[in-house]
């Protein structure tokens, strides 16, 4: 009987594991309040997700190594690593410190003349990329490369292709990243820029004016996503020939054209293709 009880113990001990979450709720460090919207990843992993207006989190860590390390980040502030095994079996309070990104000061005299740079068109036989469901995807990003020119210019607005949403309202954070050996890598923006997106299908226009977004040179402009509202029945889709219908927010793709980068966790490797590009463009003005 002994390798029978052995086997019972190793299967519950694996369920454990299996179940296993880290959970808890991230603050200002300097005023207590709860901080909304930040990003948690296990590094070089798809495992994390993003915290709720309490500043709540809380996600599972099945197959991961206990010496993993854990990333709690968001713009603005100074990012904390933990290994897993300091997080495990508690209610973790985190507290992030503010350090707001310095920035050089780029002064350029606006001229009147605008540009559209990215993904202006789309087809329907392109292809899709987004999320599934209600909280799967948080802290997962979709973006492309874009080439703003030598010359400083001021981006005024974003411009989206939504092929599906089911929803009344998703929410996305922008960010705008330099790049190292043709991949995302130092973050570019200095405040955290949510948008929200309202429409069933077709193109959103998105106002950045008030940003005083000045760039130059090749980014990485990507979307995060960070929250959705208002599953709406009626709007729901079928998915992959499946009898059952999908909580969906999916954008176009454009075959044969510009750079797609995914990644699919907040601390994820990167993946980009240099044959599509999602339905996302800039206005800019020189």
């Amino acid at each position: 009987m002994k390798p029978c009880f052995f086997n019972i113990a190793l299967l519950l001990f694996s369920i454990h594991l299996q179940a296993q979450v880290v959970s808890g709720k991230v603050c200002d460090a300097s005023v207590g309040s709860p901080l909304e919207y930040v990003s948690i990843g296990v590094i070089n992993t798809t495992a994390g997700t993003i915290t709720d207006e309490q500043g709540k989190f809380s996600f599972e860590i099945k197959g991961v190594p206990p010496d993993a390390s854990v990333r709690f980040s968001m713009i603005g502030f100074k990012p904390q690593t933990f290994h897993i095994s300091e997080l495990t079996g508690k209610e973790n309070i985190i507290r992030l410190t503010g350090e707001p990104l310095q920035l050089k000061e780029v002064v350029i005299k606006p001229s009147g003349r605008f540009r559209k740079l990215g993904t202006t068109s789309y087809s329907f036989h392109g292809g899709l990329a987004g999320w599934g469901g209600t909280d799967f995807g948080k802290g997962h990003e979709i973006g492309t490369k874009i080439d703003l020119g030598k010359l400083p210019v001021i981006i005024k607005s974003i411009h989206i292709h939504l092929s599906k949403q089911s929803f009344d309202t998703s929410l996305f954070r922008i960010h705008i990243r330099d790049l190292k050996d043709n991949m995302p890598d130092h973050e570019l923006l200095n405040k955290n820029i949510i948008i929200c997106l309202t429409k069933e299908s077709g193109w959103e226009d998105i106002d950045l004016g008030k940003y005083n977004l000045v760039y130059s040179g090749e980014i990485a402009l990507t979307l995060e996503w960070v929250k959705v509202r208002g599953l709406n029945k009626n709007k729901m889709v079928k998915m992959n020939g499946s009898k059952n219908y999908s909580a969906v927010v999916l954008f176009t793709i454009k075959k044969n054209q510009g750079c797609s980068y995914t990644r699919w966790g907040t601390e994820a490797k990167w993946n980009h293709d240099d044959n599509e590009s999602p339905g996302f463009y800039l206005t800019i003005e020189e």
